[in-house]
């Protein structure tokens, strides 16, 4: 009966650890994103302009409102403008550049002079490597093992040896 139960574990862990490998690996490309990569210094140029764009109430030219980033990422902030700006800490004096990087997986929003709302979403993910890739697989078989190892118990109970043995002595 022991070596049933261990048969029935084994091969119901290969079964878990392909489902889960499955499943997750679905998830990760379909998630992915920009978030696949090593940290990278990103640049964000303000054009010339863009304070008078600002004061008229139109949006800036090629400055996304929202900006998605990896933890270690640094934003680089060059200002072509004639005039400062600042988004959250970091101050920008005009003809110059500024970095701000991003150690913490968190969602921002900041203070930005460059924005008519004056508010600049900055998105903040951890990197999405080989190590989350395999803590899916680390996290995930175990408890998908224990389900389907107790409705298999459920759903086909393990036969005694007895049983066995008689049945094949009823079949000679």
């Amino acid at each position: 009966m022991l070596a049933q139960f261990l048969r029935r574990f084994l091969f119901l862990t290969a079964i878990s650890l392909m489902v889960v490998w499955v499943v997750s690996e679905l998830a990760y490309r379909l998630i992915q994103g920009d978030t696949a990569r090593p940290p990278k210094t990103i640049e964000l140029v303000i054009p010339l302009g863009t304070a008078e764009r600002i004061a008229a109430g139109e949006p800036p030219l090629e400055i996304p409102s929202e900006m998605i980033f990896v933890v270690g990422d640094t934003l680089l902030v060059v200002n072509q403008d004639r005039v400062e700006h600042t988004l959250g800490p970091v101050w920008v004096p005009a003809g110059s550049s500024a970095s701000l990087r991003l150690d913490t997986a968190n969602d921002y929003v900041y203070t930005c002079s460059f924005q008519p709302s004056q508010l600049q979403n900055i998105t903040v993910k951890q990197s999405a490597n080989w190590k989350s890739r395999l803590a899916a697989l680390w996290y995930g078989t175990p408890p998908t093992v224990m389900f389907l190892l107790v409705y298999s118990l459920v759903m086909f109970p393990l036969k005694k040896k007895e049983a066995l043995s008689s049945k094949r002595k009823t079949q000679t």
